[in-house]
């Protein structure tokens, strides 16, 4: 039988005094691996929402064995950089996704120094040169049955997949909230364009329950055109009936890490226009990202962050994702020093390997950015 394992492991970016995560690994149109992450100043407690995060990126020309040093990619003019998605299109441009936070004065006075992060509104910004320059941040359209902006962490664009269609459309997920304040549930949601990302329409709901929460999708279109989309799903009090259901046992299904954070599919078998009900899956973790392999098999990776496993696995999918249940589960990384790591991206290296970028909490309590080069073996 076949296996994966770890080839070689390293570092991209781990720098002291900064704090980074939430990585993508993206192949450019000249062939290059482009690195992103967001960056902010180390203060010792995890900060998701720190006002001073910017996207920083790390090339390599060589397939993944040697980085640049950091370089700045965007930053947002109000605020601090939440998370992203990074994608090559069709067009030969590399497009980037992000939700934000906002800076804006704690009281109304001249020259207060008192100041609050709050949720910000999602923006995009785009390079036509490769990934060495960058435009200058376009804000998405609200949408028409969701809180834009403050209080709602995220206002439809997070974390994500892109899937560019056969007939030239772009589909982003997302997640999104209608509740005043702002709180979870989010939704599932999708936004699409037809002018490859220059403009974007409302496509609805996709994913939706009056328990579980919804969050950082990731999106596959199949050989035979269905439509995958694994959402982070937080079940909450639906958690442990579901753990039952499943049927785990072992003793890290009792981590809260572990009950609370599973991937939940939709699928569509019609370009995206209607879509299934909901699902939970057996992949626990959050949240989950998949590559479509060169010879149609999908390469699911997913953040874990239970006691003894603080990292990702691994599960190779049929090309169809039949067979998402119950594929064997390879760890890629367990050594996270506490849960503020994970977060996986891959990309397929020339030689028919995976290079996966992570988040990891090093030693030193400094978090930073690593590589991973798995390969099939057997």
């Amino acid at each position: 039988a076949m296996s994966w394992r770890v080839s070689n492991r390293f570092t991209i970016y781990h720098e002291r005094g900064m704090y980074a995560l939430s990585p993508t690994v993206t192949r450019t149109p000249a062939g290059d691996l482009l690195v992103t992450f967001q960056r902010a100043p180390y203060s010792r407690h995890p900060h998701h929402e720190h006002p001073l995060f910017d996207v920083i990126a790390c090339r390599s020309s060589d397939e993944g064995q040697t980085w640049s040093g950091p370089h700045l990619v965007t930053s947002d003019p109000r605020g601090g950089v939440m998370d992203r998605g990074v994608h090559a299109l069709p067009d030969g441009s590399l497009f980037l996704h992000a939700s934000c936070n906002e800076l804006v004065p704690a009281e109304d006075t001249a020259h207060g120094n008192r100041w609050i992060s709050r949720p910000g509104k999602p923006f995009w910004v785009r390079s036509t040169d490769d990934g060495h320059t960058w435009s200058d941040p376009v804000r998405f359209p609200p949408l028409p049955d969701a809180v834009w902006g403050a209080p709602a962490q995220h206002s439809g664009v997070s974390r994500s997949g892109l899937l560019a269609m056969p007939d030239g459309r772009l589909l982003l997920p997302s997640k999104a909230t209608d509740k005043p304040d702002g709180t979870f549930p989010c939704f599932g949601m999708l936004r699409v364009s037809h002018d490859m990302g220059q403009t974007w329409d409302y496509g609805g709901r996709i994913a939706e329950d009056a328990i579980a929460h919804f969050s950082e999708p990731t999106i596959h279109r199949t050989p035979r055109g269905r439509i995958l989309v694994l959402f982070r799903c937080h079940p909450g009090a639906l958690g442990q009936d579901i753990l039952r259901r499943q049927g785990f046992d072992q003793p890290a299904a009792q981590d809260p890490q572990f009950v609370g954070r599973f991937l939940a599919l939709v699928h569509s078998d019609d370009e995206g226009k209607t879509w299934s009900d909901w699902r939970p899956t057996m992949v626990h973790g959050s949240p989950g990202h998949m590559l479509g392999l060169k010879d149609g098999r999908i390469f699911l990776t997913v953040g874990t962050r239970w006691e003894g496993q603080r990292g990702y696995i691994l599960r190779v999918l049929d090309p169809e994702g039949t067979y998402l249940d119950t594929a064997p589960e390879w760890i890629i990384a367990a050594d996270g020093n506490s849960p503020d790591c994970g977060y996986p991206w891959s990309v397929q290296l020339n030689d028919g390997r995976v290079l996966v970028a992570f988040w990891h909490h090093y030693p030193d309590d400094h978090r930073g950015i690593a590589g991973a080069i798995v390969e099939e073996v057997g």
